[in-house]
């Protein structure tokens, strides 16, 4: 999306955004026929690109270096619309279990209908909580979520695009969080927009995403609609994860601040995390 274009984008209400995918994507929603475990593309919020072909890369991602078994217990934090679960659906047996929660109820609400009507072992939740982005209709925050689950329940966690969209404390708790729920040794997968002196430099070069407003260990995109971007600092972060027992496996640099992507040739860029 052009530059000025998210900017107007962002300083809409949030249901405004909703209507105006809805009706953008109406007449294919209407006459296009679509995959069964594909939602409609005006209800899809979770980012651009195609719906099945993203989760699908990605599955093969936490496959790789989330050594998954048709009997691992996975969470996905920012469950979104279902797009990183639906390929789990053909690989978990019914010993296997997926978690999800999100912050946007029409996403959980087509997850539920279309993912756990068919596959029991798959569940998710409905966790409203405040973001500039998504959902303004709640003043509980992120910084105070306890996940609903018991400690060491999973062996495999990830978030896609859910760092991105948060502040510090949001950040620190989300980490705390993870810590306790997966079972030591395992593994969690996240994205980030990472900054340091190489991402830093080019973005302001040729990057897709710029953020010049620096706020100490964060900076953001938009100082209006602050969740709608946020991007890291590097160092930060790592010390994050070091400081709540974590080891960092895997870097791979995405494609986002103009540099050459790694192997994965994402455009957000994925740390891939062991609990100690």
């Amino acid at each position: 999306m052009h530059p000025i274009l998210r900017k107007t984008f962002y300083v809409l209400p949030v249901s405004v955004r909703y209507t105006i995918r809805r009706i953008l994507y109406l007449p294919e929603d209407v006459f296009r026929k679509r995959n069964a475990m594909m939602p409609p593309k005006g209800m899809i919020f979770t980012g651009s690109g195609n719906y099945i072909e993203i989760g699908a890369q990605f599955f093969t991602y936490f496959k790789k270096y989330g050594a998954l078994t048709p009997e691992s217990a996975v969470l996905d934090i920012g469950s979104g619309i279902g797009r990183m679960a639906v390929p789990f659906t053909t690989f978990l047996s019914e010993k296997g279990r997926y978690e999800g929660f999100d912050i946007v109820k029409k996403g959980v609400d087509w997850c539920q209908n279309n993912i756990s009507k068919r596959f029991p072992n798959f569940t998710f939740k409905l966790i409203p909580l405040k973001n500039d982005l998504y959902n303004l209709s709640t003043d509980n925050v992120a910084s105070e979520l306890r996940f609903p689950y018991e400690n060491e329940r999973f062996d495999f966690v990830f978030l896609t695009s859910v760092f991105t969209h948060m502040m510090p404390a949001d950040l620190e708790n989300y980490v705390r969080e993870i810590q306790r729920v997966l079972q030591p040794g395992k593994k969690c997968l996240a994205t980030f927009f990472l900054l340091d002196d190489e991402s830093e430099g080019m973005m302001k070069e040729r990057g897709d995403k710029s953020f010049p407003y620096p706020m100490g260990d964060y900076s953001l995109m938009d100082k209006s609609v602050k969740e709608a971007n946020v991007a890291y600092q590097k160092s930060y972060v790592l010390n994050l994860l070091a400081e709540n027992g974590f080891e960092v496996t895997h870097f791979f640099r995405g494609s986002w601040s103009g540099i050459a992507p790694s192997d994965l040739n994402e455009h957000q860029d994925i740390l891939i995390i062991k609990k100690n």
